[in-house]
């Protein structure tokens, strides 16, 4: 079975539990707590995976991680139960499956934005309303910053990307400089 098969079930058996409870919303964002805290530490990440560690050790630590943090019941099972299948190193993977089809639930899109440097709220707010008008649906977006891309913005949005980058107009010209000179 791959991967991806793997992280949409998952995703969708947290998602109709949520449905059933009406809280699909609030299981969401503990996710995004949780993956949060697997994406900035290396330690927590090498225990989960490291085979020198037993189900009991991973959950005692993830139970305690999880009192911090705050999770509701329904979390705290899954995230246990994804400790004692092994699958708990996919977390980023099926909370991304989860989102996708909260949205769709929801009847919104999520846009994946990279840019260069942050952006302030009114740059935001016409960026989200572009969108909006393109997709005909609510916008969710998701900001991460990358200088490699030196300036613009690169959008993931409903399976399609557009790249405004200064990064990738510079490369055009350069290939289209190299083709004139042939």
């Amino acid at each position: 079975m791959s991967t991806a098969v793997i992280h949409q079930r998952y995703a969708h058996a947290l998602l109709e539990i949520g449905l059933e409870k009406k809280n699909f919303e609030q299981l969401g964002r503990e996710l995004d707590r949780v993956a949060g805290m697997f994406r900035n530490s290396d330690e927590l990440n090498e225990l989960m995976r490291n085979p020198n560690f037993d189900a009991d050790t991973r959950k005692a630590v993830l139970g305690e991680l999880l009192k911090r943090v705050m999770v509701s019941p329904v979390t705290r099972n899954f995230l246990f139960l994804l400790t004692d299948r092994n699958r708990i190193r996919h977390l980023p993977e099926i909370t991304r499956a989860y989102h996708d089809l909260a949205d769709a639930q929801s009847g919104r899109q999520r846009a994946r934005i990279t840019v260069a440097t942050p952006m302030n709220d009114a740059e935001q707010s016409r960026l989200k309303s572009v969108l909006q008008k393109i997709t005909g649906q609510q916008v969710v977006l998701e900001i991460t910053e990358d200088p490699a891309i030196l300036g613009g913005v690169v959008t993931h949005i409903g399976g399609k990307v557009y790249d405004g980058s200064v990064r990738t107009q510079l490369e055009n010209m350069k290939q289209r400089i190299r083709e004139a000179s042939l």
